[in-house]
């Protein structure tokens, strides 16, 4: 134990006074920050009524990571500066300088978290961009400010003057307590150990992806996500993410007008103007509690599926199972990766930006996803993917859908090196059948999403596996694989069928984009499958309509008949009363398909248009021939893409009605 102490005590006595003064500062810049959490929750407490004090205390510890990233990087410029290799005692006014450059930028970060106080309940979300595009407004609305809220911002100065007077003490006490110490080598090894440790902060830990703001939302009930943020983080985040374009081609009661003509059933009902996709769902049949289970085959290309194209198969499987279910032939991806498609598929979110939802500052935007809609109803939710967590942010995006239970690689059962595919993660056939088992646990209904990988390169097969398919060698690597996934497919449905839920849910097979398709014809390029399988009601039936990711939110809602409202940006495939659609983009020009046609459009000068989607090189572009049909094309795909910008950049997707 003495040689113990002594260690410490050298280490301490090693460690540079500048280096302990900085651990200090930002042990009592995090005990700000929880009193900021505190004041949020106690004038907002009517948002967390049915919280209970668990989720509560949860939201508090959660919280902390985000202070932490928030304040490193607030702090990020003094933080270096301060831990420099430099005698700052002999640098005249250098204390002076820190403390007030130390003030002035927290006193930034608790001014936006205290303000959020009030911005809050107006519009249910932490501050983001408004600090970088408002400022012009918020200055002129000063003098209004002082006049209307006098106690408010007596009471805000006087605890600004509080925090400066507590600073200063904290301060003189560090310096006090700590013994002055410089050495060139230890100020130098821990300034890189400091810089390292900002960056293991900044980006929240070790994991595969960056902390971002949906981390926060760690259950359905969304203000207990922005009781874990705070705003410096929300704001600061903001200025480094993305955002997306928005175009203003017709008015806003035209462009919803459109809206409403492409995607609105007969059984629905818009129900506000400034929320153009918001609609109200009432169904003339009962509600079936159904089970779903919604299967994202990795890269599945429709050219490669016979059921679908008439041509030799590398999905048996998949075609058996097609000849005893709705089966789409014109469905199409709504992107062209991952990210992409699971807000396509999970909250009907088109991909008609330059880049996904998830990562961009919409991440965090009030949707309505199919978990959340089926949350509602008694339903548990489940996404299952066997990379590990992070990959690809899905574990940070499904919760704001509404999926409440993750499994990933490191909730697989059983883990084994020979189970894992060195890259990605858990093979199908294995992460498959653990996915089924754990839904024997489910409370039903449940609806669960499976995403497989194995089909990703570098199309890996598991070695117990290889035999079954050594006679393939004429085939690609990737053929091979998506033979493997298929046949992952059949062990997950000869173990189902066993299962007592299994007679009681609706599976669902579709992909998330395609690989290896001939990319100068754009048909080919998104062109996936979409199997609708019920054992209870075996209907065959192939279908031609155009669909994309953005209709399986929709046409679950229908095949479930679910009274519900949702902010689908897709229709419900089963209405016939509907023409089929698909729009997306390849950006910078933008697609619309209908149910025979594709129309190309880059807003600016190209005009293409094609009588026959599946024959679209330059040849076949028929726009002049056909000026009427493309300029009806043009006005759905501007409507479409003007409405559907507009609500993910304004955060008018869906909102909360009573």
């Amino acid at each position: 134990m003495k040689q113990i102490k002594r260690s410490i005590g050298k280490f301490l006595e090693f460690l540079p006074a500048n280096s302990k003064s900085t651990f200090w500062l930002f042990i009592f810049m995090l005990s700000i920050y929880s009193l900021l959490r505190i004041g949020f929750y106690v004038v907002n407490q009517d948002f967390y009524l049915d919280a209970s004090a668990y989720e509560i205390l949860d939201a508090f510890f959660a919280g902390i990571r985000f202070d932490i990233a928030a304040l490193l990087m607030l702090n990020l410029p003094i933080i270096i500066l301060f831990n420099l290799p430099i005698k700052f005692e002999k640098v005249k006014f250098s204390g002076i300088i820190f403390f007030i450059l130390f003030c002035l930028l927290n006193l930034l970060g608790i001014g936006l978290n205290i303000a959020d106080y009030a911005y809050y309940p107006t519009i249910q979300r932490r501050l983001l961009f408004e600090p970088y595009t408002e400022i012009p407004d918020l200055i002129r609305m000063v003098p209004g400010l002082f006049k209307n809220y006098t106690p408010l911002i007596i009471g805000f100065l006087a605890g600004l003057a509080a925090f400066i007077l507590l600073s200063l003490n904290v301060v003189k006490l560090i310096s006090k307590r700590l013994k002055q110490n410089f050495s060139y080598l230890s100020s130098s090894i821990f300034l890189v150990v400091i810089i390292m440790l900002t960056i293991i902060g900044i980006r929240g830990g070790l994991q595969l992806k960056p902390l971002r703001q949906t981390n926060a939302f760690f259950s359905d009930n969304r203000p207990l996500g922005y009781l874990v943020l705070n705003s410096t983080y929300t704001v600061i985040r903001c200025y480094f993410q993305y955002t997306f374009p928005e175009y203003n081609f017709y008015s806003q009661e035209e462009s919803s007008q459109i809206i409403q003509e492409l995607l609105k059933s007969n059984d629905e009902e818009m129900l506000d103007k400034n929320y153009p996709f918001l609609r109200i769902k009432k169904p003339v049949e009962a509600f079936q509690k159904k089970n779903v289970v919604l299967f994202i085959m990795e890269s599945w290309s429709a050219e490669y599926i016979g059921s679908i194209t008439g041509w030799e198969s590398d999905t048996p499987f998949f075609d058996s199972l097609a000849r005893k279910s709705i089966l789409y032939t014109n469905f199409l991806a709504n992107g062209q990766r991952s990210i992409e498609a699971v807000p396509s598929i999970l909250a009907s979110l088109p991909a008609v930006f330059p880049s996904s939802i998830i990562g961009s500052r919409a991440e965090i935007n009030k949707i309505r996803g199919l978990g959340s809609i089926l949350n509602e109803h008694g339903y548990t939710t489940s996404f299952h993917h066997g990379a590990a967590k992070g990959s690809m942010g899905f574990d940070a995006f499904v919760p704001s859908a509404g999926f409440l239970n993750y499994f990933g690689k490191e909730e697989f059962v059983g883990y084994a090196d020979s189970l894992y595919d060195g890259v990605w993660g858990i093979f199908d056939e294995p992460f498959f059948l653990d996915a089924a088992m754990k839904m024997n646990s489910f409370k039903s209904p449940f609806c669960s999403v499976i995403f497989s990988l194995s089909s990703h390169d570098p199309f890996k097969i598991p070695h117990n596996r290889k035999d079954l398919f050594s006679k393939y060698k004429s085939k690609t690597d990737f053929q091979i694989a998506m033979r493997y996934s298929d046949f992952s497919l059949s062990k997950f449905f000869e173990y189902a069928q066993k299962q007592s839920w299994y007679n009681n849910t609706i599976f669902i097979i579709t992909a998330d984009h395609t690989i290896y398709t001939a990319r100068n014809d754009v048909f080919s390029s998104f062109h996936i499958p979409l199997l609708i399988f019920d054992p209870s009601n075996e209907i065959r039936k192939v279908d031609a309509k155009m669909g994309t990711h953005v209709d399986i939110l929709p046409t679950i809602i229908d095949l479930l008949h679910v009274p519900t409202i949702h902010a689908s940006m897709g229709k419900s495939l089963l209405d016939d009363s509907l023409p089929g659609f698909g729009a997306t983009t390849f950006y910078p020009t933008f697609l619309f398909f209908n149910d025979s046609s594709l129309y190309v459009d880059d807003f600016e000068k190209r005009r293409e248009f094609y009588p026959s989607f599946r024959a679209t090189s330059a040849k076949n572009n028929s726009f002049k021939s056909n000026m009427n049909e493309s300029d009806e094309m043009q006005r759905k795909l501007k409507a479409y893409v003007q409405a559907a910008s507009r609500a993910v950049n304004q955060d008018f997707i869906y909102k909360q009605t009573e």
